[in-house]
């Protein structure tokens, strides 16, 4: 879980490392987790987690999401299911995004309350070469999913290796939901096909 009062020492965290790399992790990010495997080998084959759509915060201009995702070993593709507060309502949907040559990608989006139970699942398709990304609120059934081709680059396809579960987007404290956090769960996650534990 990421609370408001650990913004501080996240927000120095993610600064730091943002400084190492102009990808991610990003220095908008108030905090993160990394996964790779441990054993160094391999690609993620599937991964999927439940989380609950935070408590509503007060209306403003703010835009700030909690998201996990796939990137790619050179840190320059993402594919995530994403749950950001555009300001006056939480909304889902599925994001690709792909740094050289710049390209971004958005799933039909949908509505969704504080309360509800959110499931993201990103599950490697080696027939089409692509990510199907799937998308679902529990409560009231709406589902999305996305089909996100792997990059090729030059004589190969790029490799999904890094795993994040991240809250994004630095506002002032007040403007965050007044629970404070978010718990990502029911977390699962394979390389190569072999479930890591």
């Amino acid at each position: 879980a990421m609370t408001c009062s650990a913004v501080a020492t996240a927000l120095v965290v993610a600064s730091l490392v943002g400084l190492a790399s102009a990808q991610d992790p990003a220095q908008g990010w108030l905090g993160y987790a990394k996964g790779v495997n441990p054993s160094g080998d391999g690609i993620i084959t599937h991964i999927e987690a439940k989380w609950q759509v935070c408590s509503n915060p007060k209306q403003s201009s703010s835009f700030f999401s909690p998201w996990f995702g796939i990137e790619s070993s050179d840190n320059l593709n993402l594919i995530q299911p994403v749950n950001p507060w555009l300001g006056d309502r939480w909304v889902m949907y599925n994001e690709y995004f792909q740094w050289r040559p710049t390209h971004n990608q958005n799933s039909e989006q949908h509505e969704v309350k504080a309360g509800d139970i959110l499931w993201g699942q990103v599950t490697y398709n080696p027939k089409e070469k692509a990510y199907d990304v799937k998308h679902t609120n529990m409560n009231d059934g709406w589902s999305v999913t996305t089909s996100i081709p792997v990059q090729k680059e030059g004589f190969g396809y790029k490799n999904y290796t890094i795993a994040y579960f991240v809250f994004e987007k630095e506002f002032p404290c007040q403007y965050y939901p007044p629970d404070g956090q978010v718990t990502f769960y029911d977390i699962k996650m394979e390389f190569d096909n072999k479930e890591v534990t």
